[in-house]
């Protein structure tokens, strides 16, 4: 019995006596995301995407690679708070809708510096995009006869994976595509689990809001959140012959209509002063 219990006692101390060594943090502060795998509470979530090799980083931090099949470099996600925030900063009378987003009800959600900046018009990219060029040519960031602008329509659809679509105009692309049942996450309707940020109805994420850019797989072109988490402005008129109302691609957080999650779909509500907190945008680097 006594040999027993000194055993028990040795063991016990040589347990509690015994040193981890806590894992080193990684150097890139910027973790990778598995595909199709569903995120974590957004507390518990450390965002963001991986910076893809051969990419550009502007001096607000954010990350632009070429495009296959364009001439410009797009952003791999979309315009954050952090970079909106850096304008408002260094401009007058900039809205301040984009820092209280708020639901339908009028109850607010959450948005940390790496979330999609929201409630920003067509006319607020513009002028964003306007800004980062004018500062980055004197911060000799980019070269003469570059500058910063939203995608064009076909850009966004190339970016989504659409190539080249038939019709002369983006509402004209979407009539001929009809219900072509080609999402970002290929086919077949609901989304499954971590295809993206959608509405909380169709299950397949932990945000009640926006979630941090990059929180979801990369697509082929190695870009984030092409669907989901917020409609982003292009350049064109939906209907250019109308004027009445700017593209918008991508759903959003809030979305959860069938037609509206297709890759093809353009929302025809955008009026170039809206402003709404599902509508942000997203970059891309274009040399004249």
């Amino acid at each position: 019995m006594r040999w027993a219990l000194f055993l028990i006692v040795t063991i016990w101390f040589v347990g509690c006596g015994k040193k981890t060594t806590p894992a080193e943090p990684e150097t890139n502060a910027e973790p990778k995301v598995e595909a199709n795998k569903p995120e974590p509470p957004e507390k518990e979530l450390k965002p963001v995407a991986k910076i893809p090799a051969k990419s550009f980083t502007n001096t607000l931090g954010m990350v632009f690679k070429p495009l296959p099949g364009t001439e410009v470099q797009f952003c791999i996600w979309e315009t954050r708070v952090k970079d909106y925030a850096t304008y408002s900063a260094a401009n007058e009378g900039v809205d301040g809708s984009w820092k209280k987003p708020s639901r339908v009800r009028g109850k607010p959600f959450k948005q940390a510096d790496m979330h999609p900046v929201v409630n920003v018009s067509w006319n607020d990219a513009q002028t964003f995009c306007e800004w980062l060029t004018k500062k980055e040519l004197t911060d000799g960031k980019i070269k003469e006869r570059q500058k910063y602008r939203l995608p064009t329509d076909a850009e966004w659809s190339v970016a989504v994976g659409l190539g080249k679509e038939k019709g002369d105009t983006p509402f004209e692309k979407d009539r001929i595509m009809g219900d072509s049942g080609v999402y970002l996450w290929g086919k077949g309707f609901p989304p499954p689990k971590g295809a993206g940020n959608y509405r909380q109805s169709l299950n397949v994420d932990n945000f009640d809001g926006t979630s941090p850019v990059g929180s979801f797989a990369a697509n082929k072109f190695g870009l984030y959140d092409m669907g989901g988490n917020v409609w982003e402005w292009c350049e064109e008129w939906c209907d250019p012959a109308e004027k009445v109302g700017r593209v918008l691609r991508g759903a959003s957080w809030s979305a959860n209509h069938q037609i509206s999650l297709l890759s093809h779909h353009r929302d025809p509500g955008g009026y170039p002063d809206s402003r709404n907190n599902s509508y942000g945008f997203r970059c891309v680097l274009a040399s004249e």
